[in-house]
């Protein structure tokens, strides 16, 4: 990690760090605002129109998940000065996907606040918790601004939360391919995508103690 760091560098000046975290933090928020509203709007504009416009920013989330997921063991697997520069951009990715997420959450409830009915408990409880562990994945991706002491918690922390994300999206495939739902080609891809993506991180790991241990 370490040596991608340290090599990503040389791109510091066409990648202003500060500037793209907030485009990129902007641009997962705008995107998935989007998405919502032209689902919203493309099924009718009622109640069930926000059903799936919530779940079309859930569907379109999991590619900013993935890109954010994949980033830095791409990098160390194929490296290149494209790779690199999208490796930089870690904590930008984080924030985009925080952002799109966000916007998720936030049209869960839309539905039933249309129709003035009581928010469920369920419903707000899954908001909250999500809204911690997207507050771990950024605490982690912060990690190095904190104290020295904190910051192998702050890690742990953050890989629990990038699990309990990547485990959202596949336990959604998983009851919508096996459930009394419509047929739906996507979630099988969207699986097989997860799989792969998590794959690609065991090689990654796999290769960096590799790595380590030669070096001893």
């Amino acid at each position: 990690m370490a040596a991608i760091e340290s090599n990503a560098g040389i791109f510091a000046p066409v990648w202003q760090t500060g500037r793209r975290k907030t485009t990129l933090a902007l641009a997962g928020a705008a995107i998935a605002l989007s998405v919502a509203v032209g689902a919203f709007l493309l099924h009718g504009g009622d109640r069930n129109a926000a059903r799936f416009a919530a779940q079309a920013v859930f569907r379109a989330s999991s590619l900013a998940f993935l890109i954010y997921y994949l980033a830095g063991p791409v990098s160390r697997l194929v490296r290149s000065r494209q790779t690199l520069m999208l490796a930089r951009e870690h904590v930008g990715l984080a924030l985009a996907f925080v952002s799109f997420y966000a916007v998720f959450l936030g049209c869960t409830v839309v539905p039933d606040t249309m129709s003035g009915a009581r928010i469920p408990l369920t419903t707000l409880a899954f908001v909250g918790f999500s809204t911690i562990v997207l507050g771990a994945v950024l605490a982690g991706e912060y990690a190095g601004r904190a104290d020295p002491q904190w910051r192998s918690a702050l890690r742990a922390m953050e890989c629990l939360g990038v699990a309990y994300f990547w485990l959202a999206y596949a336990v959604n495939d998983l009851d919508h391919l096996s459930g009394p739902h419509r047929p739906d080609g996507y979630y099988g891809i969207s699986l097989t995508v997860l799989v792969l993506a998590l794959l690609v991180r065991f090689a990654d790991s796999f290769r960096e103690r590799a790595r380590l241990s030669n070096t001893r």
